[in-house]
């Protein structure tokens, strides 16, 4: 059942929403909050067949086929009927070789949503003969991680029923958006609201974004401008990480967390700072929901002077149980009520774990061929959501092992600059794990070989360690 205002049909959002429009409003043809992922189809599907595959994901997600406005009791969102917008749009590109389609995709992820018309979700598939890669690009307003997968796996599934004659087995979710926005105002106008509003003023209260040197000045406002570095870490390395963890009784994300920090410190001197995780504040009755249950949680790091890495990742792990607890309270109320103290974060991480994922797709997020009716599907990982802070790092852990996806802001950084911070960042999560009881301030940031070839530079040995 979806929940209306009397008489225009307008849905209020939810806070997290309000921002994303808000900065949306600001910045139209940003693609700053962009979602997008791909798959390559061998051969090529019928485009007919996967247009109404489309329709029919659309018509189970009302999210989206929404479009948003501004309204005299503020921004709203209308439902369109199924079929009005998110439409297939089918390009030629014959003779394209890889490059050239990754460029094309490129190209489509950047084009901006117009939100107040064609709504949130774009689905464009590039043929070129024998092949074809299938583009689903969303606005983050709509769509968090876990809704991408639901997406996907429901177009598949729709497109293997259609391709075999029979009607999509897509049932209307149990519940729906609009209880996640009614059961969040509930919370603000509660004691319990309150209290989590006292916990983020305290966590705040005396400490400061995380922020590293850049290579280039800050311009004075965010240019929304990004790249990403991917790297799939070692077989090997994602046991030792699943191994320690678990010795010492903390989550595989606590352990990413703790080391990011330790570096941190390590090339800043911030001994007390903020690094925000986004977190799911999705319930289980929304499971099937696609839409925006995400929040960011700020995660405290206090590194004393001679603390350990075990010490780091154990006091991560208790601030991120400490902030899961509390992460229904809106992220954009901690930030008002902060006032003018400039952002609370400019490095962010995050963790997606694939075995929330079904219908095949805990597999197909792994890069592992799929087989959908008579095609063979495999996932593409597509750059996107660049630009929205200084860095941030996503973790994705399927059932093989961990991928780090490094983005970051180009106005900033060069890419040396981030790929020296990659390299160091895989070394302190090794060091996490194998050495745990190392003080921060003795891991090694660079091996033997980095470290002659930097002296034989003109460096000195106070200048690396």
């Amino acid at each position: 059942m979806t929940h209306t205002d009397p008489g225009n049909g307008a849905l209020p959002l939810s806070v997290g929403q309000e921002g994303l429009w808000l900065l949306h409003s600001l910045a139209p043809d940003s693609s700053t909050y962009h979602l997008a992922g791909g798959v390559r189809m061998e051969p090529a599907p019928d485009p007919e067949i996967l247009a109404r595959a489309v329709d029919a994901v659309t018509e189970r997600h009302p999210m989206l086929r929404s479009v948003y406005a501004d309204t005299e009791a503020g921004p709203r969102r209308r439902v369109l009927p199924p079929g009005a917008t998110g439409r297939l749009t089918v390009r030629e590109v014959p003779g394209a070789d890889d490059a050239e389609l990754r460029r094309t995709v490129d190209a489509e992820v950047a084009v901006p949503f117009r939100l107040t018309e064609e709504g949130p979700l774009r689905a464009v598939l590039l043929r070129r003969g024998p092949d074809a890669v299938l583009l689903v690009v969303t606005h983050h307003i709509a769509t968090d991680a876990l809704s991408q997968w639901l997406l996907w796996r429901d177009l598949l599934a729709a497109y293997a029923d259609l391709a075999a004659g029979r009607t999509p087995r897509l049932e209307p979710p149990a519940t729906d958006f609009d209880h996640f926005v009614e059961a969040e105002r509930t919370l603000l106008d509660s004691s319990r609201g309150a209290r989590q509003a006292d916990y983020w003023r305290e966590q705040c209260a005396g400490s400061q974004a995380a922020e590293l040197p850049t290579d280039r000045p800050r311009p004075a406002g965010p240019a929304g401008k990004g790249a990403s570095l991917v790297r799939r870490l070692p077989d090997a390395l994602s046991e030792r990480i699943r191994r320690g963890a678990a010795e010492q009784e903390v989550s595989q994300f606590a352990v990413a967390l703790g080391a990011l920090q330790a570096l941190v410190n390590r090339w800043t001197g911030m001994r007390d700072f903020l690094i925000a995780c986004p977190a799911s504040v999705r319930r289980s009755a929304a499971r099937e929901v696609v839409g925006y249950y995400v929040n960011p949680v700020l995660i405290r790091a206090e590194i004393t002077r001679n603390a350990t890495l075990r010490e780091v990742v154990d006091r991560a792990a208790d601030r991120i149980r400490q902030a899961t607890a509390r992460a229904s309270y809106p992220f954009p109320l901690v930030a008002r009520d902060a006032g003018e103290a400039g952002p609370l974060y400019r490095i962010s991480m995050t963790m997606v774990a694939t075995d929330r994922f079904d219908g095949g797709m805990e597999v197909a997020a792994a890069g592992v061929p799929i087989q959908v009716g008579d095609l063979t599907v495999t996932y593409l990982e597509i750059s996107h959501l660049e630009g929205q802070c200084d860095v941030s790092l996503e973790v994705t852990r399927d059932a093989n092992g961990l991928t780090i996806a490094l983005r970051y802001d180009t106005e900033l950084f060069e890419r040396p600059t981030m790929e020296r911070l990659f390299d160091q960042y895989i070394r302190f999560l090794a060091a996490a794990v194998d050495d745990a009881d190392r003080p921060v301030g003795r891991v090694p940031l660079t091996d033997g070989d980095d470290k002659r070839a930097l002296l034989a530079l003109g460096g000195h040995p106070g200048a690396v360690s």
